[in-house]
């Protein structure tokens, strides 16, 4: 098949959904698909990554370093490019951002399918009552547009899913996220004594009650110390709040790093999730298991569904800082067995590049029949 993903942004930027969209590219082009990646940046520019042909278009009025737009015209021009190089179907990302909103339509113009994947779980959450009303907005516009005019739509989780269901008033099928296969095979070092944040320095993180448990922790004699592995605006505000707790000599705060560097920093530890937003399926929990470590956190997607597949991951009964270290301290006495190596497999780039492949070829199959 011959794919367009247009999408609002795509590595060097990283975050889960980036990795989401780079992995399932190269999943899709190692089985010998044509994939297109048609992006929007502050550094325009064309290249060839990982086998993927990476297109990319420059970004006008970023707002808060999560959205931006493309050129006016975006739409024509991209739907010339759909017609020039036979575009067999097009996938699209997350249904507030515009290139979403652009992709849906270039493709129907084209008359060419198109596969949505919802990677929220819910609207957008924010301590911000504008932020979360002018998001709410669009959701209920350009979100709804996007999921109603998709052929087929899918949630990375199954939070995801029936968000997008209910938002669009249309079927929505679960396609779980994924990872990279693990980094070593064996055993490694275990140690549930160190803790590690992932994640965006932002409002809702968790970066903040992740500090104030290993304080906490510490205090209460747990021999414990940290890592804090994610940039963002709040940073200064981390690097404060460590201070003011006693914290400089115990937690690092390691600003970004490579998605290897996560991994290694994993390996057998204890990632503590306390995040408050509306997410979708953090591969920040498959990567700690399948580093052989255990995960705390808070009520996420996909959390629940890990531990009774028998994942050492402890769910806190609330969203709050004592039940966060109330969990730890359980962890921390029985810290439990690394998940099984067959669990981790299932739930691999490998496996479900070759699903995503499957619902494609289904999706185009039926366009073709209906005409």
């Amino acid at each position: 098949m011959r794919i367009a993903m247009i999408v609002n942004s795509y590595p060097p930027r990283m975050g889960g959904l980036e990795s989401h969209i780079q992995n399932l590219a190269e999943g899709l082009v190692a089985q010998g698909h044509r994939v297109w990646v048609l992006t929007i940046s502050a550094d325009p520019g064309r290249r060839v990554d990982g086998g993927v042909e990476v297109l990319t278009g420059r970004s006008h009025l970023p707002i808060a370093d999560v959205i931006s737009f493309p050129a006016p015209g975006a739409r024509r021009s991209i739907s010339r490019f759909l017609r020039a190089h036979a575009i067999d179907l097009v996938s699209v990302h997350t249904r507030f951002f515009p290139m979403s909103l652009i992709g849906v339509r270039a493709a129907r113009a084209c008359a060419i399918p198109v596969v949505h994947t919802e990677h929220g779980s819910g609207f957008v959450a924010s301590p911000s009552p504008l932020i979360s009303w002018c998001s709410r907005l669009v959701d209920v516009t350009a979100g709804r547009y996007v999921l109603r005019h998709a052929d087929r739509v899918l949630g990375v989780s199954a939070q995801a899913a029936d968000f997008a269901g209910r938002l669009g008033g249309v079927p929505a099928r679960v396609f779980h996220n994924a990872i990279t296969p693990p980094l070593v095979r064996g055993e490694v070092v275990d140690r549930p004594g160190r803790l590690v944040f992932v994640g965006r320095i932002v409002e809702g993180k968790g970066w903040d009650d992740f500090l104030h448990a290993v304080a906490a922790l510490r205090a209460r004699g747990h021999e414990v110390d940290g890592e804090v592995l994610g940039a963002g605006p709040c940073l200064e505000d981390a690097r404060a709040l460590r201070a003011s707790l006693g914290l400089d000599g115990a937690v690092d705060l390691r600003g970004r790093v490579s998605a290897d560097e996560v991994r290694r920093s994993l390996a057998g530890a204890t990632l503590v999730n306390p995040t408050v937003l509306s997410e979708g399926f953090q591969t920040t929990l498959l990567e700690a298991l399948a580093e052989q470590g255990r995960v705390v956190t808070y009520v996420v997607p996909g959390a629940e569904l890990l531990r009774d597949a028998g994942a050492p991951i402890v769910i806190c009964p609330e969203k709050t800082r004592e039940s966060l270290v109330e969990s730890l301290e359980g962890m921390l006495a029985v810290p439990g067995e690394p998940a099984p190596a067959e669990l981790i497999d299932e739930w691999t780039w490998p496996v479900r590049s070759r699903e995503y492949a499957r619902i494609a070829e289904e999706v185009v199959a039926e366009r073709r029949s209906a005409r």
